[in-house]
């Protein structure tokens, strides 16, 4: 079970930097564009020679119940809760490390 985050609440998701980036990605392209990115749109943004290379990385991040998708369907990538919740900390921490202006 994943660790419980502070005061209860959801269980807290431990992910790696590059799976936070790629749920940024996927939230970003998604607001932008209204519709969720497509396997190659992942690997162009990322510089992957490889589409099993975002293969591995969805399917890390839907074991760890950050987003859901059909594999055989194009662009139905969708965040879960978990997913959003990842995003909106990782925007927070960006947020609170920008430096600011007088």
């Amino acid at each position: 079970m994943p660790p419980r985050a502070a005061r209860g609440g959801t269980p807290r998701i431990v992910l790696t930097e590059r799976q936070e980036d790629v749920l940024v990605f996927i939230a970003s392209y998604t607001a932008e564009k209204k519709y969720p990115p497509s396997n190659k749109d992942i690997r162009e943004h990322f510089g992957w020679g490889s589409s099993n290379t975002v293969a591995d990385h969805l399917e890390a991040l839907a074991r760890k119940h950050c987003l859901t998708w059909e594999p055989h369907l194009a662009r139905t990538l969708q965040l879960t809760e978990a997913g959003r919740d990842a995003v909106a900390r990782r925007q927070g921490q960006q947020q609170t490390e920008a430096p600011r202006h007088a």
